[in-house]
């Protein structure tokens, strides 16, 4: 169930009149397209954890990158990808093959530990798999921050394990747009993100179809918000270079 939370690093522009806390998304829309795509991250890491990745592509699924390590216990074992859990039924399951983390990732968590912006900032993981995992689907991603900042639609989702039980898939909308708070780290203080969530995707609607944009990478209690990975070049690389 492992999330970062932290304090906010910076003031929004505007203070959010309300806050969005994560509800189920239901099970017959956590079923379609591209919601289908999104799964548990389950894991191993000085203790069982748990997180979400979403498929990318045919055989791969981006998540965040301490879900996959931790500067105290290295490298995540026995981590395995449950596409579209749903209480207890699911419509994949296997172990990743290969993880990655985004380059500097593992130095800037040791260096400054992994609540650092310095971190968030390049909070970004993968996994691979031997046979295609989305069931012959895939989510469509986006190289595009300002989808987040502008006045794009945006959605957050992961499996929620806190006040939700973890098998459920969880969503939250904000009611204004993300700002950035430092490189490629946005955070959002109208919606509240429930440990289990990390590595979550975040949609951004672009000609009337939903991509991800960013992937969720922390969140705070006090003041209540949250923080994303923005996709951008370098994220782009990653994906193509250790997710095809």
């Amino acid at each position: 169930m492992r999330l970062l939370f932290f304090a906010l690093l910076s003031l929004a522009p505007f203070a959010a009149s309300a806050v969005d806390y994560p509800q189920e998304i239901g099970k017959a829309t956590a079923r379609s397209f591209p919601y289908s795509m999104i799964g548990q991250v389950l894991y191993k890491s000085g203790g069982s954890f748990l997180s979400t990745g979403t498929v990318i592509n045919t055989t791969s699924v981006l998540t965040a990158g301490h879900a996959l390590y931790d500067p105290d216990t290295g490298w995540s074992t026995e981590v395995l990808f449950r596409r579209s859990n749903y209480g207890s039924t699911w419509l994949d399951q296997q172990y990743a093959r290969r993880i990655y983390v985004l380059a500097g990732y593992q130095a800037a968590a040791d260096d400054s530990g992994p609540s650092s912006s310095a971190a968030f900032a390049k909070d970004l993981g993968g996994m691979t798999f031997r046979r295609a995992v989305g069931g012959g689907g895939k989510a469509g991603w986006t190289a595009d921050p300002p989808l987040l900042s502008g006045s794009a639609y945006n959605i957050a989702l992961g499996y929620g394990a806190e006040t939700h039980s973890g098998d459920q898939l969880l969503f939250v909308e904000p009611e204004f747009a993300f700002f950035r708070s430092y490189a490629a780290f946005y955070e959002n203080d109208s919606i509240a993100i429930e440990p289990g969530m990390s590595g979550g995707p975040v949609f951004a609607r672009r000609n009337d179809r939903l991509y991800v944009a960013a992937v969720i990478v922390s969140g705070s209690e006090d003041p209540v918000g949250g923080g994303v990975r923005a996709l951008n070049g370098k994220a782009a690389d990653f994906i193509e270079t250790y997710l095809p």
